[in-house]
């Protein structure tokens, strides 16, 4: 048995101290009561150990490996008082939440075998867990637990995806497999559990059917809790990573499909044999059932008060770290460069981001003179983030700037994303920075939010990677290219406009969902760049509402007009772009551009899919054309 060392902080509270002797499983006296001493650990460490790391999210392989270890076995309170029976923790990401989950894990899991559960106790001595009291010490390796991370779940088609999504479940069931041997288990029960253990030899053009994978979890809940008689404590580590994949994949609606109803059945309708659960994530998913009917479940985000300080690490915790480690004095530099964020609605709970202060740590154990980095910038492609900005009106870019200013900003806080209603309005793309760790809250009223950069690192991200992000497909590209071909207004216009679309612009896009919506903020975006035109967006005009208006500024001899489409298939493409110039000419979208004073007004229709598009010649008019247009749009009346 190793012994382990808790760093404690001088308080003003009297507490007596227990602790266990976790070989045997009995309680004994660790510690004498002190006067004036409120033991509230840092974090814990093996006797005679050196080193920091992130080379492991496994909770037992930092303690045996004498790693240093941030104390937060705190959160098991709330947890076991079971005062909800679900819990979602949303942080972004590398803020501790695999190694919490992994310490949980640890500290509930009955493996069956009493030798290793002993081990298992053994890794919390010391801990801040053990002097909570005898009820919460003797919950310790006492409950089955399923485990899972949905972090491998993606590829860029949804069968590789639910491949994925089988391997893990197949994965837990045979963690588990020691279940075929019990008595809990009828017939029937045991032909279902084999066949989920044989499900990874099958192919991709026959998987496991989605009729016997929805329902996975939760049977294998009932098996755990019939065998061990205890109800079982479900872990689910990047639950809204299969979404977000999905997403920019294609298949939204497929792995919705999948995903909402394998969890309903474990969390929703599961109470005979669910002790409780925790599940991570980056966002919350809203409108896809997920949430909708849990048992009264706690959604614990970046902006709430309640264990504000369980993920990442508070202001003592770091400077202890740093005095353990030999880094005393580096302490204002860690405060520039990773403090900042601020959680809870008011903003009071000081968090550090974990990731990247262990990093630091690394960093000058190797070399005391290194400057510091942004570690935490490649840990996640943040493709949610991209695109949000890639499609962003002028409002985001405007808001963007004057972050990398120092400035604030303010927004309408969204804490649910619907992935299917994402558009490029500033609410949404600043809602997703703040929920995933690019932003702080600064003040918040409950409906908008004020935000700003919380650190150095971050700062750094924005002017090294987000401002490439906003400027980069666009600030390349030479619009006025574009513009030349869609003011010449002939068919060989149209056809230089698609090329230049297809070939030099959406060539370098992702493409968002086949949504009219993103194609729209894409092209008003673009258009945008040329500072010679006044681009809006859905005004009044003629009989009905036009997509977007470029007028020609000072000199008024242009304006175009764009009808934009979004095509089902690419073979559609053709024929939608055709559609929407006759709308143009239908409606009359020309006059009122016309009655402005504009000289030629040109309309098109422009069609997407995906990369690929097509643009359509709808009319040139001339101020000659007025009087026409305007008798025609009367005797249509």
């Amino acid at each position: 048995m190793f012994r382990l060392k808790a760093i404690q902080y001088v308080g003003s509270s009297e507490k007596s101290l227990k602790g266990v002797n976790m070989l045997t499983g009995r309680m004994e006296e660790k510690m004498n009561s002190m006067k004036g001493v409120g033991r509230v650990p840092c974090f814990t460490v093996p006797e005679g150990s050196e080193e920091t790391s992130t080379a492991s999210e496994d909770f037992k392989e930092n303690i045996l490996g004498r790693k240093r270890y941030v104390d937060k076995t705190s959160i098991l309170v709330p947890l076991l008082k079971r005062t909800h029976e679900t819990t979602f923790f949303l942080r972004p990401r590398r803020f501790g939440k695999t190694l919490t989950l992994s310490m949980l894990h640890y500290y509930l899991e009955d493996t069956r075998d009493e030798k290793l559960n002993a081990e298992n106790r053994g890794l919390f001595e010391g801990m801040q867990i053990m002097s909570e009291g005898e009820f919460y010490v003797g919950q310790m390796t006492q409950y089955p637990v399923i485990h899972l991370t949905f972090q491998s779940v993606k590829g860029d088609r949804f069968e590789t995806a639910y491949s994925a999504l089988v391997s893990v479940i197949r994965g837990e069931y045979h963690r588990h497999r020691y279940a075929l041997d019990e008595g809990g288990i009828c017939p029937e029960d045991k032909v279902y559990f084999k066949k989920i253990l044989e499900s990874i030899v099958r192919k991709e053009d026959n998987p496991l059917p989605v009729s016997d994978l929805v329902v996975s979890l939760l049977r294998l809940s009932e098996y755990l809790a019939s065998i061990h008689g205890r109800k079982t404590v479900v872990l689910l580590d990047e639950y809204d990573v299969p979404l977000e994949k999905a997403h920019y994949g294609g298949y939204y609606r497929e792995m919705v499909n999948v995903i909402s109803p394998l969890l309903q059945n474990v969390l929703k309708t599961n109470s005979a044999n669910l002790q409780f659960a925790v599940v991570t994530g980056c966002l919350r998913i809203a409108k896809e059932s997920i949430y909708t009917g849990l048992n009264n479940p706690e959604v614990n985000t970046v902006l709430s008060d309640s264990l504000s300080d369980a993920l990442g690490f508070t202001e003592e915790e770091v400077k202890n770290l740093l005095s353990d480690s030999g880094f005393p004095d580096r302490y204002e530099e860690m405060r520039e460069w990773y403090d900042g964020y601020r959680f809870g609605q008011g903003g009071k709970t000081v968090i550090y981001n974990p990731w990247s202060v262990i990093k630091r740590i690394e960093e000058l154990a190797a070399n005391s003179d290194s400057i510091p980095s942004t570690p935490w910038a490649g840990t996640s492609s943040n493709i949610i983030i991209r695109e949000l900005a890639e499609r962003g009106a002028a409002s985001v870019k405007e808001k963007a700037e004057a972050l990398m200013r120092g400035e604030a900003i303010t927004f309408r806080e969204r804490d649910d994303i619907v992935y299917s209603e994402l558009d490029y309005h500033d609410d949404n793309v600043f809602s997703v920075m703040l929920h995933t760790g690019y932003l702080t809250n600064a003040g918040f009223d409950g409906d908008n939010l004020t935000a700003v950069i919380p650190n150095r690192e971050v700062r750094k991200i924005y002017r090294d990677q987000i401002s490439e992000w906003f400027r980069g497909t666009l600030g390349t590209f030479d619009v006025r290219k574009l513009y030349q071909a869609l003011e010449r207004g002939d068919e060989v216009g149209a056809k230089e406009t698609e090329r230049i679309l297809v070939t030099r612009f959406l060539a370098s896009m992702s493409y968002f969902d086949s949504q009219e919506a993103y194609y729209h903020g894409v092209l008003l975006a673009l258009l945008q760049l040329n500072e010679g035109y006044l681009v809006t967006s859905n005004r009044e005009a003629g009989k009905g509402r036009f997509d977007l208006a470029c007028r020609e500024r000072g000199f008024r001899r242009y304006a175009i007009i764009l009808e934009v489409k979004c095509s089902k298939t690419s073979k559609a493409l053709y024929a939608d772009a055709g559609k929407g110039a006759s709308q143009a000419k239908t409606k009359k979208y020309a006059v009122e551009v016309l009655r402005e004073g504009y000289e030629t007004v040109i309309t098109y229709g422009v069609s997407f899919y995906r990369k690929d598009c097509a643009v359509r010649l709808g009319q040139k008019y001339t101020q000659g054309d007025l009087d026409g247009l305007i008798l025609a749009r009367k005797k249509r009346r």
